[in-house]
């Protein structure tokens, strides 16, 4: 029986600066365009949009090639100026709440809700009584801070 026809090159001996499938659409004139583009308040799904690509397309040039993803990273920025920018011109109202809103989805580290809850307990398993124990144990919650009541009954296993 006849081995399996080979129908791909091994990659030792490939070609190193050969590539399959169609070129490339990047253009470097794209790291200056998304940064226009994105100063303006646009998304990056925006700038994909207006130069006619996916979206993942725009996210494989990020990861292939190094001067884009700079590119990228100052329009983010750019991007969150503008959307503030726009914050402090608007009124009262839906445009204030829709800037706000694409301030926390554009930069939702320095755009977030922030909500601390501190839980203080100052109790050992010493100072409970056993009511207060049996009402852990059983998945009671206390009512106004009081065990709830109830019997407990002892059952021998043997």
């Amino acid at each position: 029986m006849a081995p399996f026809q080979q129908k791909r090159v091994p990659a030792h001996y490939r070609d190193p600066n050969y590539t399959t499938g169609r070129p490339s659409e990047y253009r470097p004139e794209y790291c200056q365009l998304v940064q226009d583009v994105m100063s303006e308040g646009f998304s990056l799904t925006a700038f994909a949009g207006q130069i006619r690509v996916a979206k993942e397309t725009v996210y494989e040039w990020i990861r292939r090639h190094s001067e884009f993803s700079d590119a990228v990273s100052r329009a983010r920025v750019a991007r969150v100026r503008a959307l503030e920018a726009k914050l402090l011109r608007s009124r009262k109202g839906a445009e204030t709440t829709a800037a706000i809103f694409a301030l926390r989805n554009a930069d939702p580290t320095e755009w977030r809700d922030i909500k601390h809850t501190t839980h203080d307990h100052n109790h050992k398993i010493e100072q409970l009584t056993d009511a207060q124990l049996f009402a852990i144990a059983s998945g009671k919650q206390p009512v106004d801070g009081q065990v709830i009541d109830g019997e407990c009954e002892r059952v021998d296993t043997g």
